[in-house]
C-alpha cells in the first residue's frame, strides 16, 4: 500500500489506536490510568481489581465495539456505492429490523435465558432472512434497480418493526426491559465469547468488501453503465448484500441494532479517502471503529450511574447529521 491510500489509512489507523486507549484508560470505573496501562502490559503484577476491569469488563467491550463500528461503516459505503443513495445504511435494507426480530422472538419466548447463544444466532438468521426478502422482492419486477430495492428494503424493515411491537404487546412485562434494552444497541454486559462469535464474519464481510472494490466502483456509476462494463447486476446485489449481510449483521447479532454509523461515517470520511472503494472502505472501517467507541466512552462518562446505550448516543449524532444531509440535497 503506498502513496495517498497508505497516508489516508494511517492516519485513520493512528486514530483507530487512539481511541482504542483512550476508552480502555477512560471509564468511571476508580482504576487509575497507571492501573490500566499496568493490567494492560504486566496483567500478574496489576492489581486484581484493575485487572478485573480492564482485562475482563473494559477490553472486550472496546474490541468489540470496535469490531462493530468497522463492520457497520464498510456495509454503509458499500451499499451506498452499490445502491447510488448517499443515504443507504444497512437499516435501510431491513437489515437492523430483521436480526431485531428475531432477537425479540427469542427473548419474547424465554430461549434466550436458557440457551445464551439463541439470541445472536435468531438475530444473525433475522438479519440475513431480510435482506434475502429484500433481495428477492426488489428483482421479481421487470426491471430491478436501485430505487426498486430500496423501496423493497423499506417495506421489509416497516414490516418487522410492525411484528416487532405486536410481540411486545404479547411479551410478559419482566421480559420487556430486556427487550429495549438490546433494540437500542449496547455493548453492556458483553464479554469476550461474544467478540469470539462475531469476529471472523464480521472480518470475513468487512474483507470480502473491500476484496470486491472494482465492482463498487462500477456499481456506483450507475445500472447502465455497470451493465455496459459487463456486470451482471443480479449477481453483483447478491455478492454485496451477502457482505454486508455476513459484517453487518454479525454484529448486530450481539450489540443490537446501532443506527447511523454506516450513514455518517463513510460521509466523513470520502473528504479525505475520494469516492474510489478502494480507499473509501478501509478508511470508513477504521474511522467507523474510532467513532463507535469514542461515543460508548461520551456515553460512560455523561452517565455514570446509568449505562447509557451507544445507539442513544449514535442517533443523537445521527439525526442532524441526517438533516444536514438532506438539506445539501435539497439545495
Amino acid at each position: 500500500m503506498r502513496g495517498p491510500l497508505a497516508t489516508v489509512a494511517g492516519g485513520f489507523a493512528v486514530l483507530l489506536a487512539a481511541a482504542l486507549l483512550a476508552t480502555v484508560l477512560g471509564g468511571t470505573a476508580a482504576v487509575s490510568p497507571a492501573a490500566a496501562i499496568r493490567a494492560l502490559v504486566d496483567p500478574a503484577g496489576a492489581p486484581a481489581l484493575a485487572r478485573t476491569i480492564v482485562l475482563e469488563v473494559r477490553l472486550p467491550r472496546v474490541l468489540l465495539l470496535l469490531l462493530a463500528g468497522a463492520a457497520l461503516a464498510a456495509a454503509g459505503a458499500a451499499l451506498q456505492s452499490t445502491l447510488q443513495n448517499p443515504l443507504a445504511d444497512p437499516g435501510l435494507l431491513g437489515l437492523a429490523g430483521g436480526a431485531a426480530l428475531g432477537a425479540v422472538l427469542v427473548h419474547a419466548v424465554g430461549l434466550s435465558v436458557r440457551a445464551p447463544w439463541a439470541l445472536p444466532a435468531a438475530a444473525f438468521a433475522g438479519a440475513v432472512l431480510a435482506l434475502v426478502v429484500v433481495f428477492v422482492v426488489a428483482h421479481a419486477a421487470a426491471r430491478p434497480g436501485a430505487a426498486t430495492v430500496i423501496l423493497a428494503g423499506v417495506a421489509v424493515a416497516s414490516l418487522a418493526s410492525a411484528i416487532v411491537s405486536v410481540v411486545l404487546l404479547a411479551t410478559g412485562e419482566h421480559r420487556v426491559h430486556e427487550i429495549f434494552a438490546w433494540l437500542l444497541g449496547s455493548a453492556e454486559g458483553r464479554g469476550w465469547g461474544h467478540l469470539r462469535l462475531a469476529l471472523v464474519p464480521a472480518l470475513g464481510g468487512i474483507a470480502g468488501l473491500v476484496a470486491s472494490s472494482r465492482l463498487l466502483d462500477a456499481l456506483a456509476l450507475g445500472d447502465e453503465h455497470a451493465a455496459g462494463l459487463g456486470v451482471d447486476l443480479l449477481r453483483a446485489r447478491a455478492l454485496v448484500f451477502g457482505l454486508v449481510a455476513l459484517a453487518a449483521g454479525s454484529v448486530v447479532a450481539v450489540t443490537g441494532p446501532i443506527g447511523f454509523v454506516g450513514l455518517m461515517v463513510p460521509h466523513a470520511v470520502r473528504p479525505f479517502s475520494g469516492a474510489g472503494a478502494r480507499a473509501l472502505l478501509p478508511a470508513s472501517a477504521l474511522a467507523g471503529g474510532a467513532f463507535l467507541a469514542l461515543a460508548d466512552l461520551a456515553a460512560r462518562i455523561v452517565s455514570p450511574t446509568f449505562d447509557l446505550p451507544v445507539g442513544v448516543v449514535t442517533a443523537l449524532a445521527g439525526v442532524p447529521f441526517l438533516l444536514v444531509l438532506l438539506r445539501r440535497a435539497s439545495g
